[in-house]
């Protein structure tokens, strides 16, 4: 038996009332058990049990797993956070293409001369107006900022009033470039110039791309 375990039995023993012993019992033993209980009284216990034994209660344990928990729920919302500004880019530039209604062309493909008299309707209601390159790239239209005011209003200007007799026509537009999560748009977007269709003018192919003119 080892020496902690013979001193736990030791103070089991010495806590009981002292028994009757019979006649032949050595009362050094008794002795020596009482002695032992007595140091082990005595005795200082470990520094990480003094140290921790406060915290051993319901209440220190339930205000343990609250802090864990926050803990968790805070390393999520920093993993899980958006990165900001960081996928966006601006670029001035001037990009040629078709005009088209996004509901019709996102609903159905739409687009093209069979489809110039819905599109006109469909831009001029109010519904988005977009442009179309010769590789497919689609940009959403807004117009130029508007000056700040006191009165609620719009921030940029609608080109649909403008736009929409250009339906399935091919324009030229100035504006900044911005795509961000995805998303193509031309800001602050300006009607500079209208074209024939790529079909009847090849020599303008390149012209569906955007030319940049600097970057912001």
């Amino acid at each position: 038996m080892n020496e902690s375990r013979l001193d736990e039995n030791l103070k089991a023993l010495g806590e009981r009332p002292q028994p009757h012993l019979p006649t032949d019992f050595n009362a050094a033993v008794w002795s020596k058990i009482q002695s032992r209980e007595t140091t082990f009284r005595r005795t200082p216990r470990n520094w990480l049990e003094t140290l921790f034994s406060p915290l051993a209660t319901p209440q220190w344990a339930a205000a343990a797993l609250v802090l864990v928990l926050l803990i968790g729920w805070s390393l999520g919302r920093i993993t899980t956070r958006p990165a900001g500004n960081a996928s966006e880019t601006r670029l001035a530039a001037l990009v040629t293409g078709e005009v088209i209604d996004l509901a019709c062309y996102f609903d159905d493909g739409a687009s093209g001369p069979d489809h110039a008299a819905c599109a006109r309707m469909c831009i001029a209601s109010g519904l988005p107006v977009g442009l179309k390159t010769k590789n497919g790239q689609v940009y959403v239209l807004i117009g130029v900022q508007m000056p700040p005011s006191t009165e609620p209003a719009a921030k940029h200007e609608s080109l649909n009033a403008e736009l929409a007799p250009y339906a399935a026509q091919i324009v030229t537009v100035s504006g900044t470039i911005v795509s961000k999560e995805g998303v193509n748009v031309i800001e602050n977007a300006q009607l500079v110039t209208k074209q024939a269709r790529w079909q009847e003018s090849p020599h303008r192919r390149s012209d569906s791309k955007a030319h940049p003119t600097h970057f912001l």
